[in-house]
C-alpha cells in the first residue's frame, strides 16, 4: 500500500472517530418522549436489519461452505 493512502486512510479514520465522539455524548441529558411510532420504527429497523442478514447469508451460503469443505488434491 501506498504511503499517501496509508495517511489518507488515517485521516479518514480520525476524522470518523472525532465526530462519533462528539455526537455519542453521554453527559449530556435528554428529555425525550418516545411515542409508540418510534418503538414500532425501532422494531421495524431490527426486523429489517435480521431480514438483510438472512438474504445475504442465503446469497453466499454456497460459496461460504465451498470455501471451508475443499477437497484435498491429490
Amino acid at each position: 500500500m501506498k504511503k499517501g493512502r496509508l495517511d489518507m486512510r488515517i485521516s479518514y479514520g480520525l476524522v470518523f472517530c472525532t465526530i462519533f465522539l462528539l455526537t455519542c455524548d453521554p453527559s449530556t441529558e435528554a428529555s425525550a418522549y418516545l411515542d409508540p411510532g418510534t418503538g414500532s420504527m425501532i422494531l421495524q429497523l431490527l426486523l429489517g436489519g435480521v431480514a438483510g442478514v438472512v438474504v445475504v447469508v442465503k446469497l453466499y451460503w454456497e460459496k461460504v461452505k465451498d470455501f471451508f469443505t475443499r477437497e484435498k488434491s491429490s
